[in-house]
């Protein structure tokens, strides 16, 4: 059991990134061979689910990891001999390969609501129970009194969106820095939004989708007047 706990404690750090919109509970299970936790990820608006099993092999001290969806299980969420030959197996120490084999194979089946690691940075300057109380407030507030509530950047595009209160209004203010040094940068548009706070990820998720949609929408108009639409 203290394989597997250890595996799945590593994994859940590295899923800090993962949407709310996923939710997941343990099972742990023993068929008088191995024994462990089964950890079963759901999307519940799609019904995709994945199902995760992780323990110490019974023939040796090797990490063995099993991923398969339902069809793969029995009544009692065990998985059945076909989930069992797809096994991986990661020698004892080598936690971190078994995790990122599995956080990879989590990545490409949810992959919409992961945040995109490698070209993007997000960054909260207040506290969500600040930002929390700043919403309810907002009619009553205006841009000096808060600046930059949290940002998002594309860092290859060089866009960014910050989180802000304009005439008591809650939105996003669209920018684009001049050069790759980012030494300057334009203020473009100003949209009323009103965020999902219920957590820093729904919030940094909903900055990111609303980036990529002004992004998108900006290298369109860029075609349009460049081929003289």
């Amino acid at each position: 059991m203290e394989v597997s706990q250890t595996f799945f404690n590593k994994l859940e750090e590295k899923l800090k990134n993962v949407s709310d919109n996923l939710e997941g509970y343990y099972k742990t299970f023993n068929n008088c061979r191995e024994q462990g936790l089964m950890l079963t990820i759901i999307e519940p608006a799609t019904e995709n689910e994945l199902l995760i099993w992780a323990c110490e092999c019974r023939n040796s001290d090797d990490i063995m990891v099993i991923t398969a969806d339902r069809s793969c299980s029995d009544i009692n969420d065990m998985f059945n001999d076909i989930a069992w030959k797809s096994a991986k197996y990661f020698k004892c120490d080598e936690y971190d390969k078994a995790v990122n084999h599995t956080y990879n194979i989590i990545k490409k089946q949810f992959h919409k609501n992961f945040l995109e690691e490698y070209n993007s940075k997000f960054q909260m300057h207040k506290c969500l129970a600040d930002l929390q109380h700043i919403q309810t407030d907002a009619k009553d507030l205006d841009y000096e009194d808060y600046y930059d509530l949290a940002t998002f950047e594309d860092i290859n595009k060089l866009y960014f969106c910050d989180l802000i209160i304009l005439e008591g209004k809650m939105g996003l203010r669209y920018s684009k820095y001049d050069n790759q040094y980012k030494d300057e940068f334009e203020n473009i548009a100003f949209e009323e939004w009103e965020p999902d706070l219920t957590s820093s990820t729904t919030l940094m998720l909903g900055m990111q989708n609303k980036l990529r949609n002004f992004i998108e929408k900006e290298i369109d108009y860029d075609i349009e007047v460049g081929i003289g639409i």
